[in-house]
C-alpha cells in the first residue's frame, strides 16, 4: 500500500496542477500556439479548382482607378462584369453604409446655393439620374451579398430583424444564448440593402493575441430579450450561391444530438444540401491553406477585361482589399498580416472542401485519461529508477505525447493538447524525485542507523548508497554463520570483579569484530562472551563461505595476540593468568534474514537451521579439541580453504551424525608437508575408530608433524573414549 501512495500522490500533484492550469487563459494562448505550429507544418491543401475566388482591390487597383472608396458607377460596373461572367455570388466585403460622394445629388449639395443649382437639380430629377443609385441597380441585376458590421456599442431603437434576409431553421436548443453576440450593427443603405439577394456579418471573432483561428458561422444580434439570429458572411454567400432561404441550425437535443458533459451547444449548420460542424458558439476552425496568388483576381483587370471567364464562372467572389493603407489586415496562424477577405475565403475553401480541424467536446476527458495514465507511469518510474532513467521515461512520455498529438492532427484533423498533459507529467517527476529523494535520505539514515553497528562502514555506505540492494522486509537466501564463544569464561569471571569483566568483554570483542567487519561480515548479535555474524546478507557475497573462514582465521589470530598481551601484562603484576582460547563454529546453508522482533524493537537478525548448527558445532568445539570446526557444506564451498576431516558427530537435536571439518588454512598456504600429515591424519581416525591396538603409535606419527601437533587435543579426546579397549587387547573391527 506504501508503494503505491508513494506513485499516486505524485500523480495527484501533477493532475492537480493540470486541472488548474486546464481552463487557464495563458494556457490556452500557450496550446494555440502549439497548435499553430502544427498548422503551418501541414496547411490545408489548396487547389485551383476550388470555387472562391477574391477580387481584390490592390495598390495596382488604386493606382489606376483612384482613392477608395471608388464612384459607385465604378463598383457597379465591376458588379455587372461579374455577373457577365457567370459569378454565382458576388459578396462585398465592403459596407456601404453612406451615400456615394461622387453622385451628382452628393455633388449639387457641394455647390453653393444659387438658383442655377436648383436648375440643374430639376433637369437631373427629370431625366431621373438622382433618384436611381446604379449600384443599386447593379445589385438588383446579380446574386450579391452586401456586407454588415456587427458593434459593440447599444444603437436606440435598433431593430436586429432589419439585419438578416435568412430565416434560419432551428432543430433543438436553442442556439442564441450559445453564439458571438453583438447589441447592433451598422447596415448598408436601405435602397442596396433591398436590391442585394443577401446580407451577411463580416465580423471576425478573434482570440486574445489578436489571431483569428475560428471563423463564426451565425451571431446573436441585437439587445437583450430581443437578439434574432444573423448568419455570417461566408454562410450568406454559400445560402445565395445555393438559392436556398432557410439555413438550418442543429443543436444539442436535436435527434439525438448531444456532446460531452451535457451541456447545450451548437452542433453544425446546414447550408442547402451541405452540413458543417462547428464547435459550441457555432464556429468553425479554420484549417488555413494561406495565403495563395491563384486565389486573388485584381479589380483593374476585371474591369479591364483581362480575366478568363474561367475564373470567374460559377464561382463564389468575394470582393475585398489587400491595399495595406486601407487596413483592412488580420493576423492568422499562417500570417500575421492577411487581408481580412481573404479569412473568408478560406472560411469559404474550408467548408466548401470538407476540411475538418476539430477540437472534439470529449477532448478534456480524453486528456484527463493521459494525464493520469502517463502521471503513473512517470511516478512509477521516478520511484523505481534513479533521476536519469526516470527522466528519460519522462521524455519518452512527452515525446509520445506530442507524437500522438500530432498524428491526430494529420490524420484525423483532431487538436488534442500536448501541453497540459506535458506540463503535469513534468510537476509528476518534480515531485515524484523529490520524495524519492526524500524516501532515498530516510533510507540511508535508516541503512546508517540500522547497520552501523552490525557492518563495516564501506557495506554501510553501499547500501545507503543504493537501498535498492537491501530487502528490509526480510528474504531467505544462502548464507554462511558464524558462532564465536570465550573458552572457561565462567573461571575468568569469577576471578573479576563486573568492571573487569565488561573490560574483558571489550578487549575481546573489539578485534574479533573488526575481523568480521574487515571480511565483509555482519555481526549478529553479542551474546556476553560470545559473538554471532553471518555473510551474504543484506549484501550478495558469492563468496561467503570463503569470506566467513578467513574472518574465524582472523579471530582466532587475534584472540592469540589477546592472550599473548595479556599474559605480559599479568607478569608485571605478579598476577596469574587464564589462556585466552576462543571456539568458533562455521555452518552454510539457507536461512530467513530480515527485521525482527516487535513493534517497539527491531534487529536484523537471521533464523533458521544453518543457524542451530553453526552454535552447535561452536559448542562442540570444547568436546572435539579442534578451535574452529565447520559443516560439510562450508567445507565444500569455501574453495579457498583447507580443511581437516573429523568424523561424524551426532549435534544436539539431530535425527543422524553428520560429517564435520576442522578449518586449517588458506589454501594459498598450502604445502607439501600439509598432504604427508592429511595422509597419516586419515590413518590415525582409521585406527581410532576400529580401535586397532596401533592407534596410538599413529596418532603419535602423526602429532609429530607441524600440522599434526594442532590436533593433540582432538585425538586425545577421540582416544581417551576408547582407551579401555585398547588396552585389553580388544578390537571389536577385526574378526
Amino acid at each position: 500500500m506504501a508503494g503505491w501512495i508513494g506513485v499516486l500522490a505524485p500523480v495527484a500533484i501533477g493532475f492537480g496542477l493540470a486541472v488548474f492550469l486546464a481552463g487557464t487563459a495563458p494556457v490556452e494562448r500557450l496550446r494555440n500556439i502549439v497548435f499553430d505550429q502544427y498548422l503551418r507544418a501541414a496547411p490545408r491543401a489548396w487547389s485551383p479548382d476550388l470555387p472562391v475566388r477574391i477580387i481584390d482591390v490592390d495598390d495596382a487597383s488604386l493606382a489606376r482607378l483612384g482613392q477608395w472608396p471608388w464612384p459607385r458607377r465604378v463598383i457597379a460596373e465591376l458588379t455587372d462584369k461579374l455577373a457577365q461572367n457567370g459569378a454565382a455570388v458576388i459578396a462585398y466585403d465592403v459596407v456601404f453604409a453612406e451615400p456615394d460622394r461622387y453622385a451628382p445629388g452628393a455633388i449639387l449639395d457641394e455647390l453653393p446655393a444659387s438658383p442655377e443649382r436648383e436648375a440643374l437639380r430639376a433637369a437631373l430629377e427629370a431625366q431621373g439620374k438622382l433618384a436611381v443609385d446604379p449600384l443599386a441597380l447593379a445589385f438588383s441585376r446579380a446574386s450579391v451579398v452586401a456586407a454588415t458590421a456587427l458593434v459593440s456599442r447599444p444603437m436606440e431603437a435598433f431593430d436586429p430583424r432589419r439585419a438578416t434576409k435568412s430565416n434560419f431553421v432551428i432543430l433543438g436548443d436553442d442556439p442564441t444564448p450559445l453564439a458571438p453576440s453583438f447589441p447592433a450593427a451598422v447596415l448598408p443603405l436601405p435602397e442596396l440593402m433591398a436590391a442585394a439577394s443577401g446580407l451577411g456579418a463580416i465580423n471576425y471573432v478573434s482570440d486574445g493575441d489578436q489571431i483569428i483561428r475560428r471563423g463564426p458561422l451565425v451571431f446573436a444580434l441585437g439587445p437583450a430579450g430581443r437578439q434574432a439570429l444573423v448568419p455570417s458572411f461566408a454562410v450568406e454567400a454559400l445560402r445565395v450561391a445555393f438559392q436556398t432561404d432557410t439555413p438550418i441550425i442543429k443543436s444539442t437535443n436535436a435527434s439525438g444530438e448531444r456532446v460531452a458533459g451535457g451541456h447545450s451547444a451548437i452542433v453544425a449548420v446546414k447550408v442547402g444540401d451541405a452540413e458543417f460542424a462547428t464547435d459550441a458558439d457555432g464556429s468553425v476552425r479554420i484549417r488555413y491553406a494561406g495565403e495563395q496568388s491563384g486565389r486573388r483576381l485584381p479589380a483593374w483587370k476585371v474591369l479591364a477585361g483581362e480575366v478568363e471567364r474561367d475564373e470567374i464562372d460559377g464561382r463564389i467572389m468575394l470582393v475585398g482589399t489587400s491595399a495595406a493603407a486601407l487596413a483592412d489586415i488580420r493576423a492568422t496562424p499562417l500570417n500575421p498580416s492577411t487581408p481580412g477577405v481573404e479569412v473568408h475565403a478560406e472560411l469559404l475553401e474550408h467548408v466548401l472542401t470538407g476540411a475538418r480541424l476539430v477540437r472534439p467536446d470529449w477532448a478534456p476527458g480524453a486528456e484527463g485519461f493521459v494525464i493520469l495514465l502517463g502521471g503513473v507511469l512517470v511516478a512509477w518510474a521516478a520511484r523505481r529508477f534513479r533521476p536519469a532513467p526516470a527522466a528519460g521515461a519522462l521524455l519518452a512520455a512527452l515525446a509520445a505525447s506530442g507524437l500522438g498529438s500530432w498524428l491526430l492532427f494529420t490524420r484525423a484533423d483532431l487538436l488534442l493538447d500536448p501541453l497540459v498533459p506535458g506540463a503535469s507529467w513534468i510537476a509528476t517527476y518534480i515531485a515524484g524525485t523529490l520524495l524519492a529523494y526524500r524516501r532515498a535520505e530516510s533510507e540511508r539514515r535508516y541503512v546508517r542507523s540500522a547497520f552501523q553497528r552490525y557492518l563495516s562502514p564501506e557495506i554501510v555506505e553501499q547500501i545507503a548508497a543504493d537501498p535498492s540492494r537491501l530487502r528490509l522486509g526480510g528474504e531467505t537466501r544462502e548464507t554462511t554463520v558464524l558462532f564465536s564463544d570465550v573458552r572457561d569464561f565462567t573461571s575468568r569471571a569469577e576471578l573479576l570483579d563486573a568492571e573487569g569483566v565488561v573490560r574483558f568483554l571489550n578487549a575481546l570483542h573489539t578485534p574479533l569484530t573488526a575481523a568480521v567487519l574487515a571480511h565483509g561480515g555482519t555481526i549478529d548479535k553479542y551474546i556476553g562472551d560470545g559473538l554471532m555474524a553471518f555473510w551474504n546478507a543484506p549484501l550478495d557475497a558469492p563468496d561467503h563461505a570463503d569470506r566467513a573462514c578467513a574472518a574465524a582465521l582472523a579471530m582466532q589470530e587475534a584472540a592469540l595476540d589477546l592472550d599473548s598481551r595479556m599474559a605480559r601484562e599479568a607478569a608485571a603484576n605478579g598476577a596469574p593468568h587464564l589462556p585466552v582460547r576462543i571456539g568458533i563454529g562455521l555452518s552454510t546453508g539457507l536461512a530467513f534474514v530480515g527485521n525482527m522482533g516487535s513493534e517497539q524493537r527491531l534487529e536484523y537478525s537471521m533464523v533458521g537451521d544453518t543457524v542451530n548448527i553453526a552454535a552447535r558445532l561452536e559448542a562442540g568445539t570444547k568436546d572435539i579439541g579442534a578451535s574452529i570446526i565447520v559443516s560439510e557444506a562450508t567445507a565444500k564451498t569455501a574453495t579457498s580453504h583447507l580443511f581437516v576431516p573429523l568424523g561424524d558427530l551426532l549435534l544436539r537435536g539431530r535425527a543422524r551424525a553428520e560429517p564435520i571439518f576442522a578449518l586449517h588454512t588458506r589454501k594459498s598456504a598450502q604445502t607439501n608437508e600439509f598432504n604427508d600429515f592429511l595422509k597419516l591424519h586419515e590413518d590415525a581416525l582409521i585406527a581410532i575408530e576400529q580401535r586397532l591396538p596401533t592407534a596410538t603409535a599413529t596418532i603419535a606419527a602423526t602429532c609429530a608433524t607441524g600440522d599434526g601437533v594442532r590436533y593433540a587435543a582432538f585425538y586425545k579426546r577421540r582416544l581417551a573414549g576408547l582407551k579401555p579397549a585398547l588396552e585389553a587387547g580388544k578390537n571389536p573391527g577385526g574378526s
